[in-house]
């Protein structure tokens, strides 16, 4: 457990205040790094976490952590989902409920825990080499999972990982990385994912679709090496072991260009790798689960895809 910061008073408050407690659902905060020895920080960091005036966004991260939802009651192993919020590398956006509205999603889905990483971010004030800083982190988050399946109660084989904007392209650097490790003690049987979802994803650090914003962001002074380009360009690193993917992506998304998405796509299908995809006539880039900003509900479809790769548990209607 986490030592009590304004930050996370802020957030048991407002579970309190709504409710979360006193459902079928516990959550934890744990550190990625519990030993306190985090990988790639800074010997002296004088820089505090800092937290914006809507509760939503973190920067300065130094400890990261994971937001870990629990359902109650249950008994036997089941799917468990791994999500990494947006933010363009340049804070993580994790809504004033810490992804509350995904647990509850994914728990009506049969899934027994989920895990919302608050993953450090490419500041060089902070840390060293900061572009391997926030994959280090997924890494030892999705590493953390696997360790922790029997007292969580998840089947290793149903591990899946979900990422938003900035937080699927870090997820698909984790689709694509098994064999390169950057977190510290992390074996490539921890890091199995049996499937993977993006919504909105950076994919591209490349020209005529890249996101200037996560390129430079995670690049920083290196922006222009041309081999860190290639690496972090989604699209060049699908092989045949990238797991099945979901991709939903708004054609009217101003902010990521779709195209990113169908870029990623044809990669997939050349690779014969399971996917689907729903790619929206309206919804922007921020979407997240709210359905009346989108043109149709793109959850059913996510979920028969969901389905199809775990199987629906025993119970779910």
């Amino acid at each position: 457990m986490i030592k009590m910061t304004k930050a996370t008073m802020i957030f048991l408050m407002i579970l309190l205040t709504s409710g979360v407690m006193a459902q079928d659902f516990t959550v934890d905060m744990l550190r990625v790094w519990p030993s306190g020895d985090i990988p790639f920080n800074k010997d002296v960091i004088e820089l505090g976490e800092l937290l914006d005036e809507e509760n939503k966004r973190f920067r300065q991260v130094s400890n990261p952590v994971m937001f870990v939802y629990r359902k109650k009651g249950v008994t036997k192993a089941g799917p468990a989902l791994l999500y990494t919020p947006g933010g363009g590398y340049k804070h993580v956006t994790t809504g004033v409920d810490r992804g509350v509205a995904y647990a509850r999603l994914f728990f009506k889905m049969g899934f027994t825990t989920v895990v919302v990483l608050k993953y450090r971010l490419p500041d060089g004030r902070i840390v060293n080499e900061p572009h391997k800083v926030p994959l280090c982190d997924a890494q030892m988050a999705l590493a953390t999972m696997h360790r922790k399946a029997d007292d969580w109660y998840i089947d290793r084989s149903k591990v899946g990982v979900k990422g938003a904007s900035a937080g699927g392209h870090l997820i698909a650097s984790l689709n694509n990385s098994n064999d390169q490790i950057v977190a510290p003690g992390v074996k490539r049987d921890e890091l199995v994912q049996a499937f993977s979802i993006l919504r909105v994803p950076v994919i591209s650090f490349k020209q005529p679709y890249e996101h200037k914003g996560s390129h430079n962001n995670l690049l920083g002074d290196r922006s222009d090496d041309s081999k860190l380009i290639e690496f972090y360009s989604m699209e060049t690193r699908v092989t045949k072991n990238t797991p099945p993917t979901f991709l939903v992506f708004a054609t009217d998304d101003t902010s990521v260009p779709y195209q990113n998405s169908e870029m990623y796509i044809e990669e997939l299908k050349k690779n014969k790798i399971k996917f689907d995809f729903v790619k929206l006539g309206k919804g922007g880039h921020g979407f997240g689960l709210n359905r009346k900003k989108v043109d149709k509900d793109w959850i059913p479809t996510l979920q028969e895809f969901v389905y199809s790769i775990v199987g629906k548990p025993a119970g779910v209607s």
